[in-house]
Order: structure tokens, then C-alpha cells, then sequence
């Protein structure tokens, strides 16, 4: 890095070149029950029918009381239950054929028979229904069938293909919990359901089991329901009948009809209660009885309905939008061809493994030795270290192992079934001299961890020179980073994973030392066989020396500012919750006073009743729980309805309240007293650094509120916090790319750039640009990059979609170079199927060009908003490489600590404070040569909260 930065100057023609020549190619979760043995059934093919909702509620609510959720804190429970389920039913069950039946929105003919069908349900959850798009999307892209059909029910769709199924000699399985479904069962259809509480196995029901949960055989369910009716679906049934009259009557008189053709033989007041609730049970039984013919299938040979042609890597950028891994590593495998073959508990070598050598060492001389040879070959080795837990802060090393041949790998284990099996200290020192001479350069997966675990440890880390992490996001940053599921993905190569060999609250050292060895070694080994296969893979796209000169130099700079970590105040952070707390409850108070009545202000359903029906508010999106009651909803009606307003303001306080006052002290760190946040490189798709536990990247920064959380951070004594914020960098970046003379000509005289627009569009002269018509500029300037459309813009702006067209037209007549570029961008992304920024960092488009209008919208806003966003992110990396350089080079004391959007913070001595401004200034302002100057505001105080 020093090198790299010996003249202060990036070489940013080489990667822009580079660039332009690439070579492109295109919670711990609860324990699924097992299949209970089957019931008889053929050997015909088989065709699984998946109760779409059924199974869409049930994943939901099992999760109800600790949901799982996205980075964005989105509820995405049932997108896990759903998705976990439907591969754990492919993989252990080997279907033919495979739908998943959808209800249809809108009334179906039941309501026409009866118009109180289904009227009495309860709303489902607002955080339901707004996962069932996604579901559908990644059912697309996954290439499952699905089949909903207006006017009818699931239920209709999979008693039709059930019978279409038996015509052409096909088994049907039905995966429902719903008792309706039984009605379908005999020979050569069963239903799979779900375990009753503390059952481990789903149970394949056919006649049999049906007749001894019931008591009746299966073409007695539609009569049997017919009278019981059924609350839930407001199915009337006959008053008065309960589940063991019903059964009765049915082994005595064997059917609906032959009740009632009975009706004298049954006891006096039995008797009237089936009189009174005949033309109810009749009525129940046209509701209850399913159709099966909506529709004929010539054959289940086709895409349509085959699992063979199921795509699992076409899913796996839905599922790494909303961080969810251990699906995506189960489209891993089943994408090679390994969906019915789990990976054996105990770490036996398979066809693969016997290709290598794994060996443990637990001689310090042999370890010196190897090493020596390591360095006698190329210096190079993957290595990896086993802890004791995730936090690198507090880890403690168990052992470690190294590669520096494909193949051939070694682990040293430290400790072992509680005993200690080499001196520490030993151990220590000798890798410090190794690592922290430069001896030997590091290669590793996720080697951020383990170069802060060792640092913690005391031992230096001279030479990084690869993370195969970082490189695999550099090839495709939508997919998918672990080890188990590159190694599946680039190497066809099943990995053993930790949990198929470490009990829960175990370590790797507390089991058989063999198993502990492969493990260990086996990460080694695959780390170094990535490094190489990368490499390749990297040089012949041009974006080795992307990674080269400004990932892996940033790779270190990002970890030195996590174990440096920022001081929070307790005094100043514990008070803040009482008095949310009160204002919370003030604001609570004022909504019941206007509404007239308490409620559950977190409850979408509740909501939506006071607001919508009770105050007659004006509606917004329909969803299939009725309006909904989001944010961006609400947010219009704030001004004209106090209680939008108070039910706005007390959903931010809450949100601040459980996010940051009340966790944020949990996370200080005990040895340290500081907090230490994690950033990553690979958690964007534009190149955007990430950051989590927790994010302080998404405190408030306009609002009094988000000031007072930031004030709470602090420096250490005899510092200051300084800020360098690059003023509008992505509006700098869109006038650089676009070329367009009129927004560089407004940043190169130093005019303010909205104003600038304003003046163009309105035809007003600078001077005489209202606020108002700056807020309109403004909102288009950075609508631009986002693909803002005329309606957005209208509702953005509350006005009319005339004025909003018109401002738009008038935008892109004044900056005519802004609207060629974006076309630009996206013919260029439909040609080639992705888009570049300005360093060359690829993102692939996969819906660039797809049939769905929508879809393909959506791909277009992406790919200008990347190459505007990603370029901005490429600087800022730029920047923190170049400051860092500096300040070691003007030998400054200050320390960075955060990276926030277009922010960097540094914890700076008080007596260099002024010194730091000007070469952190210079090192931001220079970090890259645009035709349009890059500027940047500094800004210094004695807290966070003082310096925005």
C-alpha cells in the first residue's frame, strides 16, 4: 500500500481500461419433521401439490413470536418457512412432478352461492401479505409452477389436477394441513400433513389413516363438513352438531343424503335440529364439495409440472437480496445434483475427500519446518483459525490450519478434549514471525476475522493478499459468499460444515480429534483451491487489479477501524429511554383522545379499522388484509389528519427507541468499553460498504432525535471527532458521466447545483429561485439516479402528474447529456447483461431484458442507479485508501472509525486537529480526477451529534 501510494496518485486509467476490456461471462431455526413412513402407495411417478397459502400462513405464524427478518429489519418468515420446506420436500421425497396451487384474488363462486363466505376472517397480518410477491417472484425464478385461476379456490386446482393426475397414472401427494383436502383421498391420492404438536414426523395420510382420525372414510369428509360447518370459512353446517354427532351419523346412515332420508329413525331432538339446518347443510355442501374439472392436462411431462427442470441458481439472487443463506446453500447442492444426498454427520472422506491429504501437527518444530517450506515455495498459504466463538474481540484460538498445495493441508490444534496440547506463548511468537515480517502472505476466507482474531492475540499481520470472499463478490456480487457454498458453486465440492460435526454448545476441540483434523484442514484446503481457481477467474475478466490495489488494501483499513472501535457515553445514552419512553406514551395517549378509543398502535389490522373505516380517511394501497398502513402511506395524509401525524411521529420514536437507546448499550464491549461495529465489503451489490452490529449507518441524521443518539458518542479524553463529508458526490459523479455542460458547469462555478437546476427548469434567474422551486430541483436531481418516474415525482411532491410530466420534460431538455446517458446505460446493460462503474466493479442485471414490463423497469433503474451509486462507493474507497496513506505518511495520530455513506469520521488529537483537516481534505478532494472538482465538507466536535 505504501508503494501504491508512493506519489499520491491512483492509477485510475489502468483499472478504467482494465475495465473497459473485461472479459465478461455471464436464525437458528426450528427442527423440520421428518416424513413419517408411507402409507401404501404404488410405484407410479408421483406429482406433489403444494397448498400455496396453507403453507405461506404456516410458516408465518410459526415463527410468530421471534420472527426472522431481512438487514432491513422486513419480516421474511414465511418466505424461510415456505422456501425451507419446499426444498426439504424435494429433497427428501424425489417428487416427479411438483405444483403449488395459489388462491386467486377476488371472490371465487362460493361467494356467489353464499355472499357471507369466508366473512368472517380475520384479516391476515399487514407483514404477511407483503411476502407473498416475493415468494411468487423466487416460485418464478426457481421455475415452479404455480397455478391460481380466477373465480376458484387452491383448494379446486389441486382436486382438478389430483383427477387429471390419476387419469394419466399418477400418485398425488398433497402437502396441506387443511381437513377439506381430505375429501380427495384414496388409492392414488394421500395428503402429507403437517406434525401435530410434539410429533416429529409430517404424517402421508391415505383412506386408512383418515378413517382412524375421523372415524369416517375419506368420501364422507364433504358430508361430515357439510354438517359441522366451519367457522373459519363461515360454512353454516347445521346448528347444534358437533364432531362426534356428525361422525355417528354418518356410520349409521352413510352420507348427507341418507340422513335426511332417515330422519324419523334419529331421536327426537337430533332430529329437529337436522330439520331446522337442512337447507343449511345443503348449502354447506355446495360450498364444501371441490371441483375437479377446471381444466384437462394432456400430460405432466413438461416444464410445467417436471422438478427436474427447477432452477436453483436462478433463485439465489432473490434470496442474497434478503441475506438468507442457509436456503441459498440448499440451492447450492440441489443445483448439483445432490438435493436427495445429505452430508454424513461424521467427517469420513468421500470420492472427493480421498483425493487429499489432511494431517494434524502438534509438534511446534514440524510447524516451523512446514512453514519454512512454504516459504521456500511461493510464500503464499490459505490459512484459517478455529475459535471459540464469532466475535473476534472476544475469540480465543483453538487452533489453525494452513495450505499452500491444493490438496495437501495441515491443522494445528491448540487445545483439545480440555486439555492443552501446545505452549500458547510458543505458538504466538512463532506465528508473529512468520505473518508479521511478511515471511509468508496470507490468503484467506473472510480473512478480516481471523487478521482481528490474531491481532487481538498479538500478532501482526504484515501481508493480506487474498480473501476469496472478496474476490467471488468481485465476480458476482449477487451471489452467494460461505465457504460451503463456493466451494459447491465454483468447485463442485461438498465441504463438511460445522454443524453436521459440532453438537450445539460445542467446539470443534470438544470432538474426536479426527473429525476436529479434516475439519479444520479441509477449510484450508478449499480456501487455497478458490484462491487459485479466482485468481484465474479474476485476471481473465481484468479485476485482479481491482481487488489488488483497492480491496484488499481496504480489506485492512476496514478492520483497523472495527478494533478500534467508538466510545459511547452510558450517561448520556440510558437516559434517553425513559424520556422516549414517555414521549412514546404521551404521543400514544393524544392518538386514543382523537380516536375515541385505545387500540393496538403495532397491529396493520387494528390500524387500518380506526383509520380507514372508524375516521373515514382516504385509502391507499390495497393488499389482501385490506389497506395498508406503511409509511410511505400514511406519510402523504401527515399534514391534512393530526392523527397520521402522531401515529408517524410515535412509530420514529419507538423504531430510535428498541433500535439504538436500548440496544446500544448491550453492544459495548466489556474489555474495551467501546463499541465495534462490523463493515462489509461484500454486502452490496453497488459496492457500498455495509454496516451491522450494529448499523450506525442508519441513525437518523436530519432529525433532533438521530442528533441526540449521535451525541452520545464520543472521543477518547484529549480528542476530537472530525467529519469529512463529500457534498453531493453522486450528483458529481451523474454531471462527470453524463458529460452534461449544464450540472458541470453549475459544480465547477461553485453554484449550488439545485438552485443551478432550478434556475434551467422554472426559466428564472438564479437569484430569483424560490425554496420551493429548489425542493422541486432537488428532488428530481437525485430522482434521476433513482429512475423517479412522473408519478413518483407527483407523489413526492403532492402535485398534480400534468406538473410533474412537465418538470421531468423540462429537466431532461436542459440537461439533454443526463437523458442520452441514462438511455445509454440501459442499452448498453440490455446488450451485455450487466453494467460497470468507474473502477470496472461489475454488477450483473439478470432482468434487464425480461418479457415483464415491470421487471424489466425495474433492471433499467438499477443499472443507472449502479453505475451512479457503485462509481460514488468506488471513490470513497479511493478516499479512505489515500487518507489512510497520508495521515501514516504525515505521521498523524488520527484514527478512522466510521464510514457513513459518503462520511468518514476520525478520531484526531486535539492538537492536530487543524493539520488533519488539511490532509484528509486533500486526500478526499484528489482521491480521483473527474472532469468535475470533488469537494468536501469538514466539519469537527467534542461529539457525533456535533458535527451534523
Amino acid at each position: 500500500m505504501d508503494e501504491l501510494f508512493s506519489n499520491q496518485d491512483f492509477d485510475q486509467e489502468k483499472l478504467a481500461s482494465e475495465a473497459k476490456d473485461r472479459v465478461l461471462s455471464v436464525p437458528p431455526k426450528p427442527q423440520e419433521p421428518a416424513v413419517a413412513p408411507p402409507t401404501t402407495l404404488s410405484n407410479q411417478k408421483k406429482l406433489y401439490i403444494i397448498d400455496g397459502y396453507g403453507l405461506i400462513y404456516r410458516s408465518f405464524f410459526g415463527f410468530f413470536a421471534n420472527p426472522i427478518r431481512d438487514a432491513q429489519g422486513n419480516n421474511v418468515s414465511a418466505v424461510y418457512g415456505f422456501f425451507s420446506t419446499l426444498l426439504k420436500l424435494i429433497r427428501e421425497n424425489n417428487p416427479d412432478y411438483l405444483v403449488v396451487a395459489m388462491d386467486s384474488m377476488g371472490p371465487t363462486f362460493r361467494h356467489t352461492l353464499y355472499e357471507p363466505y369466508k366473512a368472517n376472517r380475520d384479516a391476515a397480518p399487514e407483514e404477511l401479505h407483503t411476502q407473498v410477491p416475493l415468494i411468487q417472484d423466487i416460485l418464478k425464478a426457481l421455475k415452479v409452477p404455480t397455478i391460481e385461476m380466477q373465480g376458484f379456490e387452491a383448494d379446486d386446482i389441486i382436486a382438478t389436477l389430483s383427477e387429471e393426475a390419476t387419469r394419466h397414472q399418477i400418485d398425488t401427494i398433497m402437502f396441506t394441513g387443511d381437513k377439506d383436502l381430505l375429501q380427495l383421498v384414496d388409492d392414488h391420492t394421500l395428503a402429507l400433513r403437517p406434525a401435530k404438536k410434539n410429533e416429529k414426523f409430517y404424517r402421508l395420510m391415505g383412506c386408512a389413516e383418515v378413517e382412524e382420525e375421523y372415524g369416517i372414510k375419506p368420501s364422507q369428509i364433504v358430508d361430515y363438513l357439510s354438517l359441522l360447518g366451519d367457522s373459519s370459512d363461515n360454512v353454516p353446517g347445521v346448528k347444534g352438531i358437533g364432531e362426534k354427532g356428525a361422525t355417528k351419523l354418518l356410520q349409521q346412515f352413510g352420507s348427507l343424503e341418507g340422513i335426511y332420508a332417515n330422519l324419523k329413525l334419529i331421536a327426537p331432538g337430533l332430529q329437529k335440529k337436522l330439520a331446522e339446518g337442512e337447507e343449511n347443510a345443503k348449502l354447506s355442501k355446495r360450498l364444501v364439495e371441490l371441483k375437479r374439472d377446471l381444466f384437462t392436462v394432456d400430460t405432466f411431462d413438461t416444464e410445467q409440472y417436471l422438478v427436474r427442470d427447477v432452477d436453483y441458481d436462478a433463485a439465489v439472487p432473490l434470496f442474497q437480496e434478503i441475506g438468507m443463506r442457509s436456503i441459498i446453500k440448499e440451492l447450492g447442492r440441489a443445483s448439483n445434483g445432490d438435493a436427495s444426498s445429505p452430508i454424513p454427520a461424521k467427517a469420513e472422506p468421500n470420492v472427493e475427500h480421498a483425493k487429499s491429504s489432511y494431517e494434524a501437527v502438534t509438534d511446534l518444530a514440524q510447524v516451523k519446518r512446514l512453514f519454512d517450506e512454504a516459504v521456500k515455495a511461493t510464500g503464499v498459504m490459505a490459512f484459517d483459525l478455529e475459535t471459540t466463538g464469532l466475535d473476534e474481540m472476544l475469540a480465543q484460538v483453538i487452533g489453525f490450519s494452513f495450505c499452500w498445495v491444493e490438496g495437501t493441508s495441515y491443522y494445528v490444534p491448540l487445545v483439545h478434549d480440555g486439555k492443552e496440547l501446545m505452549d500458547r506463548q510458543q505458538v504466538r511468537d512463532l506465528l508473529d514471525s512468520y505473518f508479521s515480517t511478511g515471511k509468508l502472505s496470507l490468503v484467506g476466507q473472510n480473512i478480516k476475522y481471523d487478521y482481528k482474531v490474531l491481532h487481538q492475540w498479538g500478532v501482526k499481520v504484515k501481508n493480506m493478499v487474498f480473501d476469496t470472499m472478496v474476490a467471488a463478490w468481485l465476480l458476482d456480487s449477487a451471489s452467494v459468499f460461505n465457504m460451503d457454498y463456493l466451494a459447491d458453486k465454483y468447485l463442485n465440492y461438498k465441504t463438511v460444515r460445522y454443524s453436521d460435526i459440532v453438537p450445539k454448545d460445542k467446539l470443534l476441540s470438544d470432538i474426536p480429534l479426527d473429525q476436529a483434523v479434516f475439519y479444520g484442514a479441509e477449510d484450508a484446503d478449499i480456501t487455497f483451491r478458490l484462491y487459485k481457481l479466482f485468481a484465474e477467474l479474476l485476471a481473465a475478466r481484468n479485476l485482479r487489479s481491482l481487488l489488488d490495489e483497492v480491496e484488499m488494501p481496504l480489506l485492512r483499513i476496514i478492520a483497523d477501524m472495527e478494533l478500534a472501535g467508538i466510545y459511547l457515553e452510558r450517561k448520556l445514552i440510558e437516559p434517553l429511554s425513559a424520556e422516549f419512553e414517555g414521549r412514546i406514551e404521551a404521543i400514544r395517549n393524544q392518538i386514543f383522545t382523537i380516536c375515541g378509543h385505545e387500540f393496538n398502535l403495532n397491529s396493520p389490522q387494528q390500524l387500518q379499522e380506526v383509520l380507514f373505516v372508524e375516521r373515514n380517511i382516504p385509502t391507499g394501497a390495497k393488499t389482501r388484509s385490506g389497506f395498508s398502513t406503511s409509511t410511505d402511506v400514511l406519510e402523504p395524509l401527515r399534514d391534512s389528519y393530526p392523527e397520521v401525524e402522531l401515529i408517524l411521529q410515535y412509530r420514529m420514536l419507538n423504531k430510535l427507541k428498541t433500535t439504538y437507546i436500548d440496544k446500544l448499550p448491550l453492544q459495548i464491549n466489556e474489555k474495551t468499553q467501546r463499541i465495534h461495529p462490523s463493515f462489509a465489503q461484500t454486502g452490496t451489490e453497488t459496492g457500498r460498504l455495509s454496516c451491522k452490529d450494529p448499523n450506525l449507518q442508519n441513525i437518523p441524521v436530519r432529525t433532533e432525535e438521530g442528533r441526540r443518539i449521535r451525541s452520545a458518542f464520543v472521543p477518547k479524553a484529549g480528542h476530537l471527532f472530525l467529519s469529512a463529508d463529500y457534498s453531493q458526490i453522486e450528483l458529481v459523479v451523474l454531471a462527470h458521466m453524463a458529460d452534461d455542460p449544464g450540472l458541470k458547469g453549475a459544480f465547477a462555478a461553485g453554484i449550488d447545483v439545485h438552485s443551478s437546476t432550478a434556475s434551467l427548469i422554472f426559466d428564472v434567474p438564479l437569484d430569483k429561485v424560490s425554496a420551493e422551486q429548489r425542493r422541486i430541483a432537488k428532488t428530481i436531481n437525485f430522482g434521476v439516479m433513482y429512475g423517479m418516474g412522473t408519478h413518483s415525482l407527483a407523489m413526492d411532491l403532492k402535485i398534480p402528474h400534468s406538473d410533474a410530466k412537465q418538470f421531468i420534460d423540462q429537466y431532461f431538455e436542459r440537461y439533454s447529456a443526463v437523458r442520452s446517458f441514462v438511455e445509454a446505460t440501459k442499452t448498453s446493460s440490455q446488450q451485455v447483461g450487466s453494467v460497470s462503474t468507474l473502477l470496472g466493479h461489475v454488477r450483473m442485471i439478470t432482468e434487464i431484458n425480461s418479457r415483464s414490463a415491470v421487471e424489466r423497469a425495474k433492471a433499467e433503474r438499477i443499472a443507472v442507479n449502479t453505475v451512479i451509486q457503485g462509481s460514488a462507493a468506488d471513490i470513497m474507497k479511493l478516499a479512505m485508501l489515500r487518507s489512510d496513506a497520508m495521515l501514516r505518511e504525515h505521521k498523524l495520530g488520527a484514527r478512522l472509525l466510521l464510514q457513513i455513506h459518503d462520511e468518514l469520521i476520525f478520531e484526531v488529537p486535539e492538537d492536530e486537529v487543524e493539520k488533519t483537516k488539511a490532509v484528509v481534505q486533500e486526500a478526499l478532494e484528489k482521491a480521483v480526477t473527474l472532469s468535475v472538482p470533488l469537494r468536501t465538507s469538514i466539519e469537527v466536535g467534542s461529539n457525533w451529534g456535533d458535527i451534523h
